[in-house]
């Protein structure tokens, strides 16, 4: 006994050292850049937005497709100079003379101090320098940017890949950043793109994995509907996850063109969802979302998790996150659900905890499941007589969940994304 006490306490420190080493190397290196993007020449048009080392486009440092205009943010790294926008008429992922573009420099002592000012973006008559001559297929360059900070899109995967072990899910936690450099992190496909069937996107929970839904996923009508999973670092802040997610959506939307998708959460997963659906809000985009089902979501927070606070040397981010008393949780709600999102809230009654007799799945508690603001959101509530991993296994839950997701659409927005013709007609005008 003594020594598994030693061998826990050794992997607790252990993992609290990379943690620390995580975080120092993301706050030393990483920065973020926001500011407003103007009209431009074309108002439907998406905005890619790509920061550079130099002005000839060969130190890509990263980039980010922006479904209109409005606010923006971007992460940047420490040594990066340059910010070049533009509106991506033909929608091919590489800027073309003609398309409305703008060029920005970034303050090096201010990029340094960690502290850049806001960037007002406004396409003008003609650009102050030649655009960069590298932006060629952006997309292609997934993995070369932000220290090779490497978030995969589209890229498909069995859900028995590595990428979606339990060890990886721990790296997760502990080394976020880590995990996204060795490629585990970005939304992921089951099968080949189809443009004839819906994507439905599953979002795990903390230390979850991708393969916790495969009970859901063996049983989706594949007919009608096509899987697509996020894997995240959860140990990530929920808000940076959420309009990280944002960013992603849109380049996939603007690279497949999909006009609808439905979204499966379990769990803190549910949390990352109802924050990217904020910024949904925020942004006035987002228009393609339609079926949203959570289950098993701590709505309320953790209790536990203030105490385990005030202990701890080094705290993850999310943790902070999940605090009855949190700013997360308290402003989560602020903003109402998109226009046209069907809600479908999910949870589980039967604890099994021998440390827990309150009421819930054992793990969250049904006054957290169930709270208020997320009920009075919901178009269903339905409650299932299973723990907090039993759920998923739940037959019944997934036939609801089938069941849920072919709910008619009635949504007065288009159902389908403009095509190249109407954009460039729009440009022209």
């Amino acid at each position: 006994m003594l020594a598994v006490c030693i061998g826990s306490l050794l992997t607790a420190c252990s993992n609290v050292a990379r943690l620390a080493a995580d975080i120092r190397e993301s706050s030393q290196q990483l920065r973020v850049v926001s500011g407003t993007l103007g009209v431009g020449r074309c108002p439907e048009c998406e905005w890619i937005v790509v920061v550079l080392g130099d002005v000839r486009g060969e130190k890509l440092h990263n980039f980010r497709v922006f479904e209109q205009s409005g606010r923006f943010r971007i992460a940047a790294l420490r040594d990066s100079r340059y910010l070049f926008a533009f509106q991506d008429i033909n929608r091919d992922f590489s800027y073309q003379p003609g398309e409305p573009a703008v060029w920005h420099d970034l303050d090096p002592e201010q990029m340094a101090q960690g502290t850049p000012a806001e960037v007002a973006l406004q396409v003008s008559s003609s650009l102050i320098r030649p655009a960069p001559a590298g932006l060629e297929d952006i997309f292609g360059m997934r993995g070369s940017s932000l220290g090779q900070i490497d978030v995969q899109l589209g890229v498909v995967s069995a859900l028995e890949a590595p990428r979606f072990s339990p060890e990886s899910a721990t790296m997760g936690m502990w080394e976020p950043v880590g995990f996204m450099k060795a490629g585990r992190a970005g939304v992921f496909f089951l099968e080949p793109f189809d443009p004839l069937r819906i994507p439905v996107l599953f979002v795990h929970g903390i230390r979850g994995t991708p393969r916790s839904f495969a009970g859901i996923i063996d049983n989706l009508d594949r007919s009608r509907f096509q899987a697509w999973v996020l894997n995240y670092p959860s140990g990530l802040d929920l808000r940076a996850l959420g309009d990280g997610l944002l960013g992603l959506l849109a380049e996939l939307r603007h690279r497949h063109g999909f006009g609808t998708l439905h979204i499966v959460a379990h769990s803190m997963g549910g949390l990352l969802v109802r924050e990217y659906l904020a910024e949904c809000a925020r942004a006035g985009g987002c228009d393609y979302v339609s079926q949203v089902v959570t289950i098993s979501t701590p709505f309320a927070g953790i209790s536990a998790l203030g105490s385990w606070l005030e202990y701890t040397r080094v705290v993850m981010p999310v943790w902070r996150n999940l605090t009855p008393d949190s700013p997360f949780l308290r402003d989560l709600f602020a903003l109402p659900l998109p226009s046209g999102v069907s809600y479908h809230l999910l949870f589980g009654y039967r604890n099994v905890a021998t440390l827990s007799r309150s009421s819930g799945d054992g793990v969250i508690p049904l006054e957290s499941q169930l709270r208020s603001a997320a009920q009075n959101e919901a178009v269903s509530v339905r409650g299932f007589n299973e723990d907090h991993v039993s759920i998923l296994s739940n037959a019944e839950l997934q036939r609801y969940i089938n069941e849920a997701l072919q709910r008619p659409d009635f949504r007065s927005v288009a159902r389908h994304p403009r095509s190249v013709s109407a954009v460039r007609q729009s440009a022209e005008r």
